[in-house]
């Protein structure tokens, strides 16, 4: 457990450093704390994301850290599960409540990730800038790590999920892979709305509906008015309440199936991925 945690913590604070170094980048060498927010999730300078190919790879290689997490965690309930279904299930039969307890587990785990990413990306900063803290960067700093945490999880639950009818490695690819086309969608969403024939879509009703499109904090509205003034972006004008409230449902979703399926699958062989808790 101490070796887990151990290695948890050099993900996070690596991947802080990684992303106060590659994409931390005020152009007057003061960091306000608010641009390095929007900076982090997808931001160039005090310019929003765009929409062209090399912008979107960009963007992935910011969310690296977050792929390199759910590769660490995408496997901490499955193996768990292995190991249940041999030695525990047979004098333990509720399934639901041990499930329940170890999605916990990894919704701690997933959210002190994200808290020591944030620290060590903005202590990093700090040392590298003139760290400027404003009330919109605190409340945009809350909103990045609830809506950040609650997806970690999701595709994190949703790995673990998958690994127990494809294995591991499937199932982690499968998941990165949905991650990917959903980055690479932006840009065919961008060239679909501006060559629709009669002009009757717009960016606000199409991009909505792209997942990944929520986790750029600038292409938000707000009804903060000190954060409405850092927001400028005419992207996808959704509220960060309403992504928030999304992926929170999106959360219980993937938690609800992943009861159903610990509660009907019987793993009835030892699996080389099982451990002894």
């Amino acid at each position: 457990m101490k070796n887990r945690y151990r290695l948890l913590f050099l993900i996070a604070v690596l991947g802080g450093v990684y992303l106060s170094v590659m994409y931390i980048n005020p152009y007057s060498g003061v960091a306000a704390l608010s641009e390095m927010i929007l900076q982090i999730s997808g931001s160039r300078g005090r310019f929003v994301l765009g929409f062209s190919y090399s912008d979107l790879v960009d963007f992935g290689m910011r969310l690296f850290p977050e792929f390199i997490f759910e590769l660490y965690a995408g496997i901490m309930l499955y193996r768990h599960f292995c190991t249940a279904s041999i030695y525990i299930f047979s004098r333990y039969p509720y399934r639901v409540k041990w499930y329940i307890r170890e999605a916990g587990h990894l919704g701690g785990a997933v959210c002190i990730f994200n808290l020591i990413l944030l620290a060590v990306t903005i202590l990093t900063s700090a040392g590298r800038y003139e760290l400027q803290i404003d009330s919109a960067g605190i409340v945009l700093m809350a909103y990045h790590f609830l809506i950040h945490s609650l997806w970690i999880y999701a595709m994190a639950l949703s790995v673990n999920l998958l690994a127990i009818y494809f294995g591991s490695n499937t199932a982690y690819g499968l998941v990165i892979s949905v991650q990917l086309v959903c980055i690479v969608l932006l840009n065919l969403m961008d060239w679909l709305v501006r060559y629709y024939d009669g002009g009757k879509l717009s960016y606000e009703k199409v991009i909505k509906w792209n997942p990944v499109a929520h986790l750029v904090l600038a292409w938000h509205s707000s009804n903060i008015e000190r954060v409405s003034q850092v927001l400028t972006s005419p992207y996808m004008q959704v509220d960060l309440n309403c992504s928030l409230i999304v992926f929170l449902l999106f959360g219980i979703i993937i938690t609800s199936i992943g009861a159903f399926i610990v509660k009907e699958y019987d793993l009835l062989v030892s699996d080389l991925e099982a451990e002894v808790p």
